[in-house]
């Protein structure tokens, strides 16, 4: 019997911020300088450090992810599920949290940045290895 090869899932969403040749051009680094959004459950959260549900203060993040699998649930209004929600988190800054379902327990974060410190681009991955 032979081994089988290793399987590997990914999820993967890239948010274009910018025409392709400033994303092209632009510095590729991890996007959460060490800060991680909390998985919760089958789904990731794409935010910033301010504007995660899981710590804003008087947020009930778990109300959030059930409005956001609603959403995702919901569909488009033809029957078609959604990719994502988007949840206003931090009404008063304009904050807001992106929600979306991955396969995969290893996540990161990376976003594309102009000289002057613009975001361009950001992208989010998630996988898993068999």
């Amino acid at each position: 019997m032979e081994d089988e090869p290793a399987v590997a899932r990914v999820s993967m969403v890239v948010l274009p911020l910018a025409d392709p040749a400033r994303i092209v051009a632009a510095d590729w680094t991890d996007g959460y300088n060490g800060y991680e959004p909390a998985p919760m459950d089958e789904y990731a959260v794409l935010c910033g450090a301010p504007f995660d549900p899981m710590r804003v203060s008087g947020r009930d993040a778990e109300d959030d992810l059930r409005e956001a699998e609603r959403i995702i649930t919901a569909g488009d209004g033809e029957g078609r599920r959604v990719n994502y929600a988007e949840i206003v988190t931090d009404p008063d800054r304009r904050g807001n949290a992106l929600f979306f379902p991955v396969d995969g327990e290893e996540r990161n974060g990376y976003e594309a940045q102009e000289d002057d410190g613009t975001v361009v681009c950001l992208a989010f991955t998630a996988f898993d290895r068999d």
